[in-house]
């Protein structure tokens, strides 16, 4: 079946966005063929300039190149964001995560008030390391969890995948039978960290710029239960995508 556009959104945005989230699913990759903007006409019933600025969109953020031959899936340049994530199904095929560490170790003096323990606890440290499919590494991840998760999410201390591709906490929120209520983020641009991580898992030079970002996922209430604070870092020319809510 052909897919057609709701006129929810204006119709370029609709047709860019389906795309978008082919290419940020991996559905389509690197190299891959668009339709001409002839078919992109036919198949969602708009005209030829809502199609050539659909593609516009695509090319503008760097997702798509376009040549005399046609237009093309660009090499990896955006991740999906952590609200984006929620909505996932099933892991992105264009995607390869290597796990460099699952364990329990002691709780960082930084992390303790944000997951409410206290200063002789242990907590759950995940990390890894997202690649594309010719495995150039764009994101270097690191996610702590409360220990006691560890009782009904055996996974987390195991250095594989996670099977939930939405991440640790609504994986632990389902086996505990919690509700993801909110959550909060923020980034900055700094220097790379000569820590023997962050230079060496994504192949920089020392003085590299990188993208780094922080999120957590808490339960409803006052007394609302941080499930995970997470962390991670992108190389320069990355991008990370994340939803905007309108105000009502």
């Amino acid at each position: 079946m052909s897919p057609r556009a709701q006129r929810v959104d204006p119709l370029h945005i609709q047709i860019a966005n389906f795309f978008k989230q082919e290419i940020l699913e991996g559905r389509l990759v690197t190299g891959d063929r668009l339709p001409s903007f002839r078919q992109i006409k036919e198949d969602w019933g708009v005209g030829l300039n809502t199609a050539q600025t659909a593609v516009g969109l695509l090319a503008s953020g760097k997702l798509v190149t376009t040549t005399p031959r046609g237009t093309f899936v660009a090499p990896p340049r955006a991740t999906l964001g952590p609200q984006q994530r929620l909505h996932l199904a099933g892991a992105p095929p264009s995607e390869r995560i290597t796990v460099t560490a699952a364990e329990l170790v002691p709780c960082p003096p930084y992390v303790q008030p944000l997951l409410g323990l206290g200063a002789v606890s242990m907590v759950i440290r995940r990390e890894w390391v997202t690649s594309a499919a010719d495995g150039s590494p764009f994101l270097l991840s690191v996610s702590w969890c409360p220990p006691q998760a560890g009782d009904r999410v055996p996974e987390l201390l195991l250095a594989e995948p996670l099977p939930d591709p939405r991440g640790a906490g609504p994986l632990i929120a389902d086996r505990l039978s919690l509700d993801i209520d909110w959550g909060r983020g923020g980034v900055e641009c700094r220097q790379a960290l000569d820590d023997g991580r962050e230079l060496v898992h994504l192949g920089l030079e020392p003085g590299a710029y990188v993208l780094a970002g922080v999120h957590f996922w808490s339960t409803a209430g006052e007394d609302g239960i941080v499930l995970e604070y997470a962390e991670y870092v992108l190389p320069p020319n990355c991008v990370i995508e994340y939803d905007l809510e309108p105000l009502q």
